[in-house]
C-alpha cells in the first residue's frame, strides 16, 4: 500500500494565531485531530498535527474537546495523561463539568508536576481534572467546524483536601506528622517507608498510583433517599507497586496498600474508604440497593496481585458508624458524617461463590482453589451459559480508625483458604484482572455487566432476592447476597464478530472484524458502559490487548427482557487508535505537534451519556435546557432514556502513550498523551430491530 507522506518543518494545525499560547504549547481544546481512527490500511496522509481516517462506520461524528498537554491560558496547568476515568454533570446551568482522571505511575513512568493540597502536601502520578464548558456552545459544538478553545471556561482539579487510611488529613512529609502520611508507602504502626532510591519521588512529598476507571454518583440516583446521599467521585489506586520495593527488603502486603477513593464533590474533599478495601480497583461502581439503609457496590479489580480470587461486591449499612452503631451526627467528625450517611463506615465485601454440586454442571470437573476455575468455564463453548450463585463475605471486616491493618491482615489472602469457605459452596475463583463493570441504567433492575478482561469475555450479573436477605439480616449486614449470572460473550474463537462497516482496515490485512490474531472474540476488554435510550440498550467496549494493528472501541446491543445480546456473537466497530505497526506512528506523527516518542498501542477507556446536559426541551427545543433541579437524582436518566440513540451525545477518552507532550517548563511534566472527546452513533437498523414488535421492525426495515 502507497502512503503520501509529507515532511513539515512546521507546525501544520488550523488554529486562531489568537489563542496559541506558542508555536509549541495549545490552549485547552485548541487541537482539534483526533486520535481515533476509522481504518490505518488505505487513504493515510501523514501529517503531523493531523489526524487520520475519520470515516467512522457506526459513528456520525467524533470531535476533540481536550488533548493531554494542552494548557489552561488562566490558571497555566497543563492536563496529564494517561486519560482514564471520566464523566460529566452541571457544575451550574450555565456550565457542564467534564471531569477525567490520569492514569499515571509516578517514577515508574514519568512524573507529573505536583498537585499541591490546602494542607501544603504534595502528590505526584495520577490527577484528577476537571475542565468547565460553556453549556450552549457545548450543545452545539458536534454541529460546528470550530475547535473547543472557545467553550472552555476553566479547568482544575476535583478536589483539594485527601485523607489516608488511618482516617487523617495528609501533610507534608517534611512536617513527621504520625500518621499524616499517604498510605502506599506506610505500615500500620505509622512507619512511613522509602522507595527504592531508583523509584523515589523528585517532583512531591506522595503519589496517587495509578487512579483508573472511575464512576461519577448522584445523590438519591435511584429514587429519594436510595443511593448515595451525596454527589459522589469514586476512584482507587490500582496496582500492586511491590517493585518500588525491591531493595527495601518490605513487602507491600505489609503497607497500607492502595486506597479506595471517594471525594465530597460538594466539599473538595477526598476520603479514603478502608471499609471498601486495600487491595486495588479497577473500577468501584454502585449498583440499586433497592433500599434506604444500604448500599451496594461492584469492586472491580486486582486482589492486590494475588491471583485466584472471585468477582466481589460490597454491601455498606448507612446511618452506622465503624461499629455498626447508629452514627451520632452531633458528635461525629465532618469525615464520619460523610462515610456514614453514604454507607462506607460499616460494610463488608463479598465474594462470588458456587453450590459445591454445581460446578461440575459448568463442566468443572475438581474445585480447586489455585486454579482459575471461573477463566475455565468462560472458555468452554458447551458450558451452560446461565447459573446462580451467592456473594458471601470472608471472616475480615474492617473495625475502624484506631486499627489499622496492612494489605495482608484484609480479605485478600482469605478468598483461597480452605478455611473461609462458605458452608456447601466454594468461592468460584478466577484471574483477577477484571477491568470495568457497567451498571444497568434502568433503575428498576438490580443488574451490571463485568468485563473479564484476561480471558476477553462479559457476564451478567443480577440480585434475586436482596431485600429478603436485608431483612432476615434484621438491620445487620446479610449473610450472604444471591444472584442469577448469565455469560452474554464466552471466551473463544467465534464468540464475538465485529461488523465493521466498510472501514475498521488494519494496517497489515484484513478488518477489525476479529482481533490482531485473527480470532473472532473480545481480547482484554477493559473500558465498559451501558446506555439505555428510546431505541434500545447499548453497550461501549474498549479493549486494551496490546494490539500492533489499533486498539478496537465497538458496541454491543442488548435485549433488555431476555439479558443478552439482541444478535448473539456480533458487535459494531465504532473506532480503532494506535497500534505499533500504525504507518502514522511509524511516519513520526503525532495530533500534538512534536510529541512523537514511539509506535504502540493506544487504549480507548469508558464512556458516558451527556445527552441530559446538552438536550433542550419542547418542540425544537423552544423550553431551553433542562435544570440543574430538574436532572438531579432520577432526572438525568430519564432524559437520557427517552431520547434516540442517534440523538444521544457521549463522552469519551483515549490514552495514547506514543504521544508525550512535552511543554517548556519542567514543572509541568503531563506524561503519556491521549485526548478526550464526544461522539454520537447511528447503528444499523437491524442492530436494534429485535427488541421491536413485528408490525414496527418491519416498517423500519423497509426504510
Amino acid at each position: 500500500m502507497k502512503y503520501k507522506l509529507i515532511k513539515t518543518s512546521l507546525i501544520i494545525l488550523s488554529l486562531s494565531s489568537s489563542t496559541a499560547l506558542s508555536k509549541d504549547k495549545f490552549s485547552i481544546g485548541e487541537i482539534s485531530a483526533l486520535i481515533a481512527e476509522s481504518s490505518s490500511g488505505k487513504n493515510i496522509q501523514l501529517v503531523d498535527g493531523k489526524g487520520g481516517v475519520t470515516n467512522f462506520p457506526y459513528i456520525n461524528k467524533m470531535k476533540a474537546i481536550a488533548t493531554v498537554g494542552e494548557i489552561d491560558k488562566k490558571n497555566g496547568k497543563a492536563l496529564t495523561g494517561y486519560p482514564d476515568g471520566n464523566a460529566a454533570w452541571l457544575h451550574d446551568d450555565q456550565t457542564i463539568r467534564v471531569a477525567y482522571q490520569s492514569e499515571s505511575y509516578a517514577t515508574m513512568s514519568q512524573e507529573t508536576y505536583p498537585w499541591r493540597m490546602k494542607s501544603g502536601v504534595s502528590f505526584t502520578g495520577s490527577h484528577i481534572h476537571y475542565i468547565d464548558y460553556n453549556r450552549s456552545q457545548f450543545a452545539d459544538f458536534i454541529k460546528t467546524s470550530n475547535n473547543a478553545s472557545s467553550m472552555v471556561k476553566r479547568s482544575g482539579h476535583l478536589f483539594d483536601r485527601v485523607y489516608n487510611q488511618f482516617g487523617v488529613e495528609v501533610m507534608p512529609k517534611d512536617e513527621n506528622i504520625p500518621f499524616a502520611t499517604w498510605g502506599n508507602q506506610t505500615l500500620p504502626d505509622g512507619t512511613l517507608v522509602e522507595f527504592d532510591d531508583k523509584f523515589k519521588l523528585n517532583k512531591a512529598d506522595y503519589f496517587f498510583q495509578s487512579f483508573c476507571g472511575a464512576w461519577y454518583e448522584q445523590a438519591n440516583r435511584y429514587g429519594e433517599g436510595i443511593g448515595f446521599a451525596d454527589d459522589v467521585w469514586l476512584t482507587a489506586e490500582e496496582w500492586n507497586i511491590k517493585k518500588m520495593f525491591k531493595d527495601s527488603g518490605i513487602d507491600t502486603g505489609d503497607t497500607m496498600g492502595l486506597a479506595s477513593v471517594v471525594v465530597d464533590l460538594k466539599n473538595r474533599i477526598a476520603y479514603t474508604a478502608p471499609a471498601l478495601g486495600q487491595s486495588g480497583y479497577e473500577k468501584i461502581m454502585p449498583i440499586n440497593s433497592k433500599h434506604k439503609d444500604y448500599v451496594v457496590l461492584v469492586l472491580a479489580g486486582y486482589n492486590h496481585g494475588v491471583e485466584p480470587a472471585p468477582l466481589k461486591i460490597y454491601v455498606g449499612k448507612k446511618h452506622a458508624d465503624a461499629f455498626g452503631f447508629k452514627i451520632n451526627y452531633d458528635q461525629a467528625s465532618e469525615r464520619d458524617k460523610f462515610l456514614a450517611r453514604n454507607g462506607l463506615l460499616y460494610g463488608k465485601i463479598y465474594g462470588m461463590a458456587l453450590e459445591n454440586s454445581e460446578f461440575a454442571n459448568l463442566g468443572i470437573s475438581t474445585i480447586d482453589l489455585q486454579s482459575k476455575m471461573f477463566d475455565n468455564y468462560l472458555m468452554d463453548q458447551n458450558a451452560p451459559n446461565n447459573f446462580n450463585v451467592r456473594f458471601y463475605p470472608t471472616s475480615y471486616q474492617w473495625e475502624g480508625w484506631t486499627i489499622p491493618v496492612s494489605v495482608n491482615q484484609t480479605e485478600v489472602l482469605k478468598w483461597q483458604d480452605p478455611n473461609e469457605q462458605p458452608e456447601n459452596y466454594t468461592f468460584f475463583v478466577g484471574d483477577s484482572k477484571t477491568e470495568h463493570p457497567a451498571v444497568d441504567p434502568d433503575i428498576k433492575n438490580q443488574r451490571w455487566l463485568q468485563n473479564m478482561t484476561h480471558e476477553g469475555g462479559l457476564v451478567g450479573f443480577e440480585l434475586t432476592d436482596f431485600l429478603n436477605e436485608i431483612n432476615k439480616a434484621k438491620g445487620e449486614l446479610p449473610e450472604f447476597v444471591s444472584a442469577k449470572a448469565t455469560r452474554l460473550v464466552a471466551s473463544y474463537d467465534g464468540a464475538l464478530t465485529l461488523d465493521v462497516g466498510n472501514q475498521g482496515e488494519k494496517h497489515t490485512s484484513g478488518t477489525h472484524a476479529t482481533d490482531k490474531k485473527g480470532i473472532a472474540k473480545m481480547t482484554a476488554p477493559d473500558g465498559l458502559y451501558w446506555s439505555k435510550t428510546t431505541d434500545g440498550d447499548v453497550v461501549i467496549v474498549d479493549e486494551d490487548s496490546g494490539n500492533s494493528e489499533g486498539e478496537r472501541k465497538y458496541s454491543l446491543v442488548l435485549n433488555s427482557d431476555t439479558f443478552n445480546l439482541m444478535n448473539p456473537g456480533k458487535g459494531y466497530f465504532l473506532a480503532q487508535a494506535g497500534g505499533k505497526n500504525n504507518p502514522r506512528a511509524k511516519a513520526q506523527t503525532a495530533v500534538y505537534p512534536g510529541s512523537f516518542k514511539k509506535a504502540k498501542s493506544s487504549e480507548f477507556s469508558g464512556s458516558w451519556n451527556i445527552t441530559a446536559l446538552v438536550k433542550k426541551k419542547g418542540p425544537f427545543g423552544i423550553m431551553g435546557f433542562h435544570t440543574m433541579d430538574e436532572l438531579k437524582g432520577t432526572g438525568m436518566e430519564k432524559v437520557n432514556q427517552s431520547t434516540p440513540l442517534s440523538e444521544s451525545l457521549f463522552l469519551g477518552v483515549v490514552q495514547h502513550s506514543g504521544e508525550q507532550p512535552k511543554v517548556a517548563h519542567s514543572d509541568l511534566d503531563v506524561d503519556n498523551g491521549g485526548q478526550l472527546f464526544i461522539f454520537n452513533m447511528n447503528l444499523p437498523n437491524e442492530a436494534m430491530m429485535a427488541e421491536m414488535p413485528n408490525d414496527e421492525r418491519k416498517k423500519l426495515a423497509k426504510k
